[in-house]
């Protein structure tokens, strides 16, 4: 009886070590690749330009904001790459022509982990 107690024992302890240990694996992830924080978009009209910043801080020099795909009003309109990243944001402008109303997207792609997308309505100038 004891014995079998002791077996009980001595499964739970490392059942708890197994746990424990791959918890602290999987929780360290993210540290190490992560999507970007935030995209960031603005609009001028008179220009028809679009700018585009997201803030992504890079961990090496594998680890960037790869691509920046534009979209308008639901629609796929251009898809950018890019080979590295110098600073813990990035800003681009894009030459797109857009009237009152449309709905512009920039969706930001990490090359190791995750994307974001930000959105602007295009309006009238005050």
């Amino acid at each position: 009886m004891f014995r079998r107690f002791e077996r009980l024992r001595s499964l739970r302890y490392w059942t708890v070590v197994a746990v424990a240990v791959l918890a602290m694996m999987f929780s360290t992830a993210p540290a190490y690749s992560h999507d970007p924080a935030g995209v960031t978009l603005k609009y001028d009209l008179k220009k028809q330009t679009l700018t585009v910043t997201v803030a992504h801080a890079p961990c090496d020099a594998g680890h960037f904001v790869k691509e920046i795909e534009i979209g308008k009003n639901g629609r796929s309109v251009g898809k950018y790459l890019y080979t590295q990243q110098t600073g813990e944001s990035i800003t681009y402008t894009y030459p797109i022509a857009a009237q009152p109303g449309d709905v512009l997207e920039a969706k930001a792609t990490c090359s190791q982990y995750g994307s974001k997308t930000g959105r602007i309505v295009i309006r009238e100038p005050t």
